[in-house]
């Protein structure tokens, strides 16, 4: 299952990028953002490589809550700062066959304004139910996108 969100910022694209980076270095300000745990980050040239844990407390349709033993999910991602694009991969450790989440988000910018766009694939590998499956994890990385999207105008001081 495919689907595009593009979400707008009435802020320049240095601030916006700026904003993306900062907030996970204040967790603590941000309630929206306390289920992520950022496990690494690196960074090879223009390459930021991270890798963190997303906890799924009691957000779980029981359909997927039954498949999995370990409640949260890895993302693992690249972001290319010369090109301003996060390539990700979302799924449960170690369990790749009850869904998984790949995608690709760009920002760009004109003047006082930028946005973000994400082009994301859900796939279940769960006989019979992996349909229900993707529109169930579809609407909730949706969710999750607007709650990030959230975390940033907050930030950026856009939205309150």
């Amino acid at each position: 299952m495919k689907y595009n969100v593009t979400h707008a910022f009435p802020v320049s694209l240095e601030k916006l990028l700026h904003a993306r980076e900062e907030r996970y270095q204040h967790l603590d300000q941000f309630p929206d953002l306390k289920n992520v745990t950022l496990l690494e980050e690196k960074k090879e040239g223009n390459i930021i490589i991270q890798k963190r844990k997303v906890s799924l407390e009691g957000s779980l349709p029981a359909v997927l809550s039954a498949a999995l033993t370990d409640l949260s999910l890895v993302e693992e991602s690249t972001f290319d700062t010369t090109t301003n694009t996060h390539i990700f991969k979302i799924a449960p450790p170690g369990k790749d066959n009850v869904f998984v989440i790949k995608g690709k988000s760009t920002y760009s910018g004109k003047g006082d304004s930028s946005e973000r766009s994400y082009d994301v694939e859900v796939s279940s590998g769960l006989l019979f139910v992996s349909p229900i499956v993707e529109k169930a994890i579809e609407e909730i990385h949706k969710h999750s996108l607007e709650k990030d999207r959230k975390s940033i105008a907050k930030f950026l001081g856009v939205e309150s």
